[in-house]
């Protein structure tokens, strides 16, 4: 009996053991939409509803169905946008592109 005995493994902590699922896992449209109107609030200062936001996971592309003049401000704050928005979603699913 004695021979038969194992030191037991070190215990993994709780958190860890999500680890690779947080890593692999990519936010749904709901959030990143979300996450977008939120950043785009944060950095131009536009009010824009979730509904006027289309979001294409697989291409990682969000298009926005706003006037043509909103539009061409928030091109110019793209780069900070999709910043922002990379920190909000984290794990690096955040979209590419804002057409």
């Amino acid at each position: 009996m004695v021979e038969d005995y194992h030191v037991p493994k070190k215990m993994k902590r709780v958190g860890d053991l999500f680890e690779k699922y947080r890593l692999n896992i990519k936010a749904p449209q709901a959030t990143v939409k979300k996450a977008c109107v939120e950043a785009i609030k944060e950095v131009s200062g536009f009010d824009i509803k979730p509904e006027q936001i289309n979001y294409v996971v697989s291409t990682g592309v969000i298009s926005l169905q706003i006037p043509s003049v909103l539009k061409s401000e928030l091109r110019f704050h793209q780069d900070t946008i999709i910043k922002t928005l990379s920190e909000k979603l984290s794990g690096g699913v955040a979209p590419k592109t804002i057409l």
